[in-house]
């Protein structure tokens, strides 16, 4: 069995015309893909809007989609081990000094 092989592309949607502008959707495409001989091929594939290019007569703007969900949730996980950490370090300092010593 080999090592998962994973992809990442920007791909581009079609035009959707909006009055005088015209809108370019692009979504990222991350895509993991795991081979063994006895068992096939798995894909995993995720999607995320990326950004929009807000195209007018005279100009074109990019608009990038923040990826808040993903940010919130590591920041969240972050703490948890923080916490987590926290939490052992105050309960082996506690045992450590509960603990009955020799020669008191």
């Amino acid at each position: 069995m080999k090592l998962p092989e994973q992809r990442i592309r920007l791909v581009a949607a079609d035009p959707i015309e909006v009055g005088t502008y015209r809108l370019l959707p692009s979504v990222l495409v991350n895509t993991l893909s795991l081979q063994s001989p006895d068992r096939g091929t798995f894909n995993f594939v995720r999607l995320r809007p990326a950004s929009i290019v807000v195209e007018s007569e005279d100009s074109a703007e990019w608009i990038e989609i923040p990826n808040t969900t993903a940010n919130i949730l590591s920041t969240m996980a972050a703490a948890a081990a923080a916490i987590a950490l926290v939490s052992s370090l105050i309960i082996a300092i506690s045992l450590f000094l509960n603990s009955p010593r020799e020669g008191r």
